[in-house]
């Protein structure tokens, strides 16, 4: 009879502890809420797979520009990168093609004046996410991203989906990274091994549009 009393709550403990342990494995998978991130979780940071040498074209507006952005990611050396960047604007036809270098933090280094307007395009949209973000972020769906600055707003970014985003070259599965302040959602879709944002739409305080960037072809 001692036997079986002991036996019945060692069970009982036996039986928390693996529940315990495995509760970790068990929630947040991508697409779900929890509060704890899962131990197997994937992470991004900008510039995420530039090693396999990706293509990624872009449709950009910004401040009254509409163009295509042809990003092609060529070899590393040391803290900079060579990438082949080519632009075709939709409103004038204008067509510029340019061997160029960013930094380790994705600043573009000596761009030529021909093509300054457009890089300061870029800088302020599909870059811009290199002055939001900064290390490793878990793409699990309530992982919070930090604190962005917004005039006297301090919104916090967090991961609030996970969906299989269309377009045009085909579908990808996405994070969708966003803050709201008052009725106003800005947000930025993350594609695991992609190295820059595959989406984004981002209001001013007003609620004008910023500006809005989408892929529109991908070479991985």
């Amino acid at each position: 009879m001692v036997r079986k009393a002991l036996f019945i709550p060692l069970g009982i403990m036996l039986g928390a502890a693996a529940i315990g342990l495995s509760f970790p494995f068990l929630t947040g998978i991508p697409g779900s809420e929890q509060n704890i991130i899962p131990r197997f979780a994937s992470q991004w940071h900008v510039g995420k797979g530039v090693e396999e040498q990706p293509v990624l074209q872009y449709l950009v507006n910004y401040q009254g520009k509409e163009f295509l952005a042809k990003i092609a990611f060529l070899e590393k050396t040391g803290d900079t990168e060579k990438i082949h960047l080519t632009i075709d604007d939709k409103k004038t036809g204008q067509h510029i093609e340019q061997e160029l270098q960013i930094g380790e933090a994705f600043v573009f280094i000596g761009p030529s004046d021909e093509i300054k307007p457009y890089i300061l395009a870029l800088d302020r949209s599909v870059f811009s996410v290199r002055d939001t973000l900064t290390g490793s972020k878990y793409l699990v769906v309530g992982a919070e991203w930090g604190t962005t600055y917004v005039g006297k707003f301090t919104p916090k970014l967090k991961v609030t989906e996970y969906v299989d985003s269309e377009f045009e070259f085909g579908t990808l599965k996405t994070f969708v990274v966003s803050y709201k302040i008052s009725d106003i959602e800005n947000k930025l879709w993350i594609a695991n091994n992609i190295p820059l944002p595959a989406k984004a739409q981002y209001y001013t305080i007003d609620g004008a549009l910023d500006y809005s960037y989408e892929l529109v072809a991908l070479e991985p």
